[in-house]
């Protein structure tokens, strides 16, 4: 049921101050109600404005001004239009009462109703408005998340696509690889057998020369599946691009070339494949832009699109722009799937940006892009930021190994603040948030030196699972398995060297079980 009592802010709009003072005194003990009072006309709209009424009345016969000109002045602008006007009038003729209701009034009252009544009609269009407000309000509230789903729908199907090519992409390349070794080994066999020969040996080249391109295409199809293996180590970004920066002015051709890099950043990264990423996204640039085209690349920190401003930045930002000719969005949508071009004539459809999502997406960074028909693309990636830049010492073989440690926790609050504190003791981590994503990453061989890892998660593939991964690819690394179960327990014989981490528990002592494995010291 609806209370009486509510907050009304009434405008009473009249050319004469006895009025007003009348109006205040019939409504003087009504609680939560402010009046304001406008005794010039022209100044109306002006006043509503600023005062922000929940109802208004307009006196319909006054000088200068009438007043169903008033009301038409105050419902042509948007600031007050929804707001509802009483006209008031001593006049109680149809014809007066039909020309307020054309001009925008709600309601109609004779020059002065009883208190009760008066108090009652305020009432009543107060609420009304205020209802109509928390309607539109919600309305809004509504649209925008529609909007928000119809968004996280769109990239939810994007990302299950794209993971679907690369598994598809990852077959095909594996089927493709053993077909290429059939035929090499019989190339191998016929060259053996022909030696002698001459133009036999040529032509063997010339096919061998073709199984050596096929591999290569396979090669990067498994980048872009993300199942290629990586070698990362920590990485000062900027200057490794002032290192490439000869070869990018080259691919560059006559095109200008602004480098923005902040040389204190680190990232944990495979070097060569690093350099390979952006050169592909530079030649991209360059076959886009026209004679007076130019290329800029930036490195800095920051955080992920969306992310808390307030914290500090935990990702290292590579941004590549040009002033080329742009993308349109359907062509965006699809920018980074294998083998998809716009590329016309003798230009072949290219892997460049297929591989260089898979090279991010491997190395636990997300990449972007933006663009404009017209007005150039923006390609962003970013990649975890090593909070400190390790330690170089001039003998190589006396410099410390960074260790790696891949984190696998698929709640993504527990995973971060386990990421963040691991990387703040110098150490590479990698992460990966469920078991089937962690599999692919131990399965590749990458030099992981440690597996950090929930026993029990969604999905297919659980902690025990990882370890007899871990124990099969990467027989060096060590084990550390995190358990909220009570009844959890390790009963496996492949599980013997792993450690296990009651939750919750803390930062500290995974810090320090940790350290302990790596080092080799005994844990008690």
């Amino acid at each position: 049921m609806l209370t009486k009592t509510i907050d009304m802010r009434v405008l009473l709009i009249d050319d004469h101050l006895i009025n007003a003072e009348l109006v205040r005194g019939m409504l003087e003990d009504e609680p939560g109600l402010i009046l304001e009072y406008q005794q010039d006309p022209a100044r109306a709209l002006e006043t509503a404005a600023a005062f922000a009424p929940s109802v208004i009345m307009v006196d319909l016969h006054m000088p200068m001004i009438d007043g169903l000109d008033v009301i038409k002045i105050l419902k042509q602008d948007p600031r007050v239009a929804e707001v509802p006007v009483i006209m008031l009038s001593s006049n109680t003729s149809p014809q007066v009462k039909a020309s307020g209701f054309e001009a925008g009034a709600i309601d109609y009252l004779v020059k002065w109703p009883d208190k009760v009544e008066l108090t009652a009609r305020l009432q009543a269009h107060s609420r009304a408005y205020h209802m109509t407000q928390a309607l539109r309000a919600s309305q809004a509230a509504l649209f925008e998340k529609t909007r928000e789903l119809a968004n996280a729908q769109a990239s939810l199907h994007e990302a299950e696509k794209m993971e679907a090519i690369g598994q598809l992409t990852s077959g095909v390349a594996h089927d493709f690889n053993n077909v290429l070794q059939l035929i090499n080994g019989h190339l191998q066999l016929l060259r053996v057998a022909h030696r002698a020969d001459e133009r036999t040996v040529k032509r063997l080249e010339a096919a061998s020369e073709g199984v050596r391109r096929g591999a290569h295409l396979a090669s990067q199809m498994l980048a872009f599946a993300r199942r290629q293996s990586l070698a990362p180590v920590p990485l000062n970004v900027a200057k490794h691009l002032h290192s490439m920066e000869a070869t990018i002015r080259h691919t560059l051709g006559h095109h200008a070339l602004c480098l923005s890099l902040d040389e204190s950043l680190h990232a944990c990264l495979d070097p060569a494949q690093f350099e390979k990423t952006m050169l592909h996204l530079v030649q991209n640039a360059a076959e886009a832009m026209e004679t007076d085209g130019w290329l800029e690349i930036a490195a800095d920190a920051a955080q992920l699109p969306g992310a808390d401003s307030v914290q500090a930045p935990g990702y290292l930002r590579v941004r590549v722009a040009d002033n080329g000719a742009g993308m349109p969005e359907e062509v965006q949508r699809r920018a980074f799937e294998p083998f998809f071009s716009t590329k016309t004539g003798h230009r072949g459809a290219g892997l460049g940006l297929s591989l260089a999502f898979g090279f991010v997406r491997q190395s636990g960074g997300q990449i972007g892009l933006t663009s404009k028909p017209g007005t150039g693309t923006t390609v962003t990636i970013y990649f975890p930021l090593l909070p400190e830049a390790p330690v170089e010492s001039a003998p190589a073989s006396s410099a410390e190994p960074v260790r790696t440690v891949l984190v696998v926790e698929d709640e993504a609050p527990v995973r971060q603040v386990s990421v963040e504190v691991l990387r703040k003791q110098g150490l590479c981590v990698l992460e990966a948030a469920d078991g089937d994503t962690a599999l692919d990453m131990i399965r590749q061989g990458l030099p992981i030196d440690l597996v950090f890892t929930d026993l029990v998660m969604p999905g297919g593939v659980t902690g025990q699972d990882l370890a007899v991964a871990t124990a099969k690819y990467l027989p060096s690394a060590k084990l550390l398995f995190a358990s909220g179960y009570p009844g959890a327990d390790i009963e496996h014989p492949v599980l013997d060297r792993t450690y296990l981490l009651r939750k919750p528990y803390r930062l500290e002592e995974m810090t320090r079980r940790i350290k302990q494995l790596l080092t080799d010291e005994d844990i008690t």
